[in-house]
């Protein structure tokens, strides 16, 4: 099959280079000026990809609901005879609307998927460049040792040594202000997707390593970005109280669509909920429950990237309870199928108006 992306992002190129680092720095302290920052680069690339994937699963679950509602209206229109124009009417003001937004999660999802494989592919990179550091800063002390005397060390390679560590920091810090910039960039897009998904109004609060000073460069001493203040919140299907302002992206049926609508057979409007319930619905669920618990895990984005961490974490739990608004919708509100279904059958028997639903 050959090889994939998938195989070559992996931890272990900042591991060694963090090892051979702190292997070097037991005997010849000075090597800390590259261990520590080296350390704190240690991460684990395959994991964003993996939860990449994941993402993109979760809108491959998204798409396939909106097609198993396009599917159900199809099948049941046929089924139970409804007119063209009501079978058009219900799927231009009721379906279409819903199914647009489904597709915006998913899309959503998608480039969250494509952000997380981004920094799977950056990682990966300084992680060999970590490897690459610590295997000359060990080589470097161990060229010195080999030269030691008695009772004193050469101080010639002492020298050469030393240069070589303060090298090997500068090539750290280096290292970690180019990751920080795609650290930057990937925790605005998350902030970004939260805000697009829906959320509160928030703001992430900014995670340090403690202030620590590293090497001359402040690890992870960055403000995770904001949500914005105007968010765009998917609008799913709702019951509205009289007078309400529709939601973007839904109208209200002109007299002649509800009029069509209402010639539809309210017992094929029920089944096609209960149709719902158990497909659309089923798979809605079952892509919020893997997206809820998507998690990078540990390593992860290192300790250079705790920020960039904590904005993914918020933006996987806030678009999670966006999914948690839909999954149970397909069969009780899409169309205002159950709801609905009633109201036109007491508005036909008692001959008054019912409460106007719109999708």
């Amino acid at each position: 099959m050959g090889t994939t992306v998938s195989d070559v992002v992996t931890s272990a190129p900042s591991a060694w280079g963090a090892a051979n680092a702190a292997s070097a720095a037991v005997v010849f302290p000075l090597a800390a000026i590259a261990a520590v920052p080296l350390a704190a680069l240690v991460s684990d690339p395959a994991q964003m990809w993996h939860a990449g994937d994941r993402y993109g699963d979760v809108a491959g679950h998204i798409r396939s609901a909106s097609t198993e509602i396009a599917r159900a209206v199809a099948r049941h229109a046929d089924a139970d005879h409804w007119s063209e124009q009501g079978k058009n009417a219900f799927v231009a003001t009721r379906v279409k609307p819903y199914r647009d937004t489904l597709e915006q999660a998913a899309a959503m999802y998608d480039h969250i998927r494509d952000t997380l494989k981004g920094c799977a592919v950056a990682y990966t990179g300084v992680g060999l460049s970590s490897a690459v550091i610590g295997s000359v800063v060990l080589s470097s002390v161990a060229s010195m040792l080999a030269l030691a005397v008695v009772p004193g060390v050469n101080a010639t390679a002492t020298y050469v040594a030393n240069v070589r560590m303060i090298e090997a920091g500068q090539f750290v810090r280096t290292l970690i202000a180019g990751l920080a910039k795609v650290n930057g960039v990937s925790a605005a897009i998350f902030a970004r997707a939260t805000a697009e998904l829906g959320t509160s109004k928030a703001v992430l609060s900014a995670l340090t390593a403690g202030g620590t000073v590293l090497g001359g460069y402040y690890i992870g001493g960055r403000a995770a970005p904001s949500f914005k203040d105007t968010e765009t919140v998917l609008n799913w299907p709702k019951q509205l109280p009289p007078g309400a302002p529709v939601p973007t992206g839904y109208r209200a049926p002109s007299a002649a669509e509800k009029n069509a609508i209402k010639k539809i057979d309210p017992g094929s409007i029920k089944a096609l909920g209960k149709d719902l319930d158990v497909s659309a619905g089923e798979t809605l669920g079952a892509a919020y429950d893997q997206a809820r618990g998507n998690d990078v895990g540990y390593p992860g984005f290192g300790l250079v990237g705790l920020y960039v961490a904590h904005a993914h974490t918020e933006m996987r739990d806030h678009a999670a309870q966006q999914l948690a608004a839909c999954r149970d919708t397909p069969g009780a509100w899409l169309p205002g199928l159950k709801t609905s279904a009633d109201n036109w059958v007491f508005a036909e028997q008692a001959s008054v108006n019912a409460t106007q639903h719109v999708r």
